[in-house]
């Protein structure tokens, strides 16, 4: 059962940021500073520049209008509690001014946002997610100080020197992320406890009902698949979220015993990034050698057709022709027959192959040394499925799959049928 966070002021909230944030902040600055400076002295780089601007700034004042509008602001006669959270945790936090706050409905998203136009901020909350705090207030309130945080650490400033650091590959994403972090420190602090913020945080993992009932040691405990794995690892990368089970872990740090902090994912994925210049020259040169090996080859093959002449091309053509032994259709019946036996016991234990390589993988598993091919062009039967259902098939004298005179075992009639 967690505790009930009453609303009495309990001293200043003072956070720390995030340890990377600050660097990542400077990097980002700079960037963006020299981006500028190339973007303002090409006159073509300007037009962009002020096309985005005017789209993104429409963009957002249709954002403000339609929360202004539709949203329920919160007031002492709107929404009074919740109205006096917002008050007393800006206050606890030295704000000069209380944000407007706004309660609004999106569909079932649990979901909450802070964001500026031109000097007012402003904190959304959507009802779905204080809905799923139910009866903690300390919940509550750690969503209401996360958002209160973006403001406070001045998270929605800067956005438009920051935006050509953008399009530097992870820059930006690194920095949110940190930001995301910091702010959840606000959140702790105005949860007043560690126990009530991590259900905060859980009950965006899995909703209202089954949020407060998480083991959040497990959770902690799934992010070792991301830290293990370069994949992963370079997923979360292009995430402005970090995942939630790290975010409770920063929280808790008791439970990062749980899952310790590993390196590998970030190594591997470093090591990928780093390569991929070097594999993209190497493909390069490979395409481009591979064009000239060719090209000297189809030089030297028609030198090769004009001295040999017509003995010469009847002779690749005999060489290349496959001749169906006269015997073929007994053979692709016996082969079809004994391919479809074990697939009729395969399937009883487990589901059909996916495709006609998974086929032959199992056969040769079960029959070593042997693999079954069509007499009548000498590669694999065909093989397709639908549901517990499957069809074998021989292409036939016309060496065409899907015609007339196909060999096939069909499993919903259990025999061979065709010539």
């Amino acid at each position: 059962m967690s505790t009930r966070y009453s609303a009495p002021d309990s001293g200043p909230i003072l956070v720390q940021r995030w340890p990377s944030e600050e660097p990542l902040l400077i990097v980002a600055i700079l960037v963006s500073i020299m981006a500028w400076i190339v973007i303002v002295v090409t006159v073509v780089g300007l037009v962009y520049a002020v096309f985005f601007a005017v789209f993104f700034g429409l963009m957002h004042l249709t954002l403000i209008s339609h929360v202004r509008g539709s949203a329920v602001r919160l007031g002492p006669n709107q929404f009074p509690e919740l109205h006096e959270s917002v008050e007393r945790l800006a206050r606890r936090m030295g704000m000069d001014r209380v944000p407007e706050a706004y309660l609004m409905q999106a569909g079932g998203s649990l979901n909450a946002f802070a964001t500026r136009f031109l000097r007012s901020h402003i904190i959304v909350l959507f009802s779905d997610l204080l809905e799923a705090c139910g009866e903690n207030t300390a919940a509550r309130d750690m969503i209401i100080a996360h958002e209160l945080g973006h403001i406070k650490s001045g998270h929605l400033r800067l956005h438009w020197l920051l935006l050509p650091a953008a399009f530097v590959p992870f820059l930006m994403t690194a920095l949110s992320r940190a930001r995301e972090y910091t702010c959840d420190r606000y959140g702790l602090a105005g949860a007043g406890s560690v126990e009530d913020a991590g259900i905060g945080l859980a009950i965006l993992a899995a909703g209202a009902e089954h949020g407060p009932k998480v083991n959040r040691a497990e959770l902690v405990r799934q992010r070792e698949s991301i830290e293990k794995s370069g994949f992963m690892t370079l997923g979360t990368w292009f995430a402005t979220h970090p995942p939630l089970s790290k975010r409770i872990a920063a929280i808790d740090p008791s439970l990062g015993s749980f899952a310790p902090v590993s390196r590998q994912g970030a190594l591997r994925a470093g090591f990928g990034i780093a390569a991929f210049p070097v594999a993209l020259v190497l493909v390069t040169i490979a395409v481009f050698s591979s064009s000239f090996v060719q090209q000297i080859r189809n030089t030297l093959d028609s030198a090769q057709v004009a001295q040999t002449g017509a003995r010469g091309r009847a002779s690749t053509e005999e060489d290349s022709a496959y001749t169906p032994p006269p015997d073929a259709a007994e053979r692709a019946r016996t082969a079809l027959t004994s391919m479809a036996l074990f697939l009729e016991r395969d399937r009883e234990r487990r589901p059909l192959p996916w495709n006609v390589a998974e086929l032959y993988q199992r056969y040769a598993e079960a029959n070593p040394g042997v693999e079954p091919l069509d007499p009548y062009d000498g590669t694999r039967f065909g093989y397709d499925h639908r549901g517990n259902d499957f069809v074998l098939f021989s292409s036939g004298p016309d060496g065409e799959s899907w015609t007339g005179d196909d060999i096939r075992y069909d499993s919903r009639v259990k025999r061979v049928v065709g010539r």
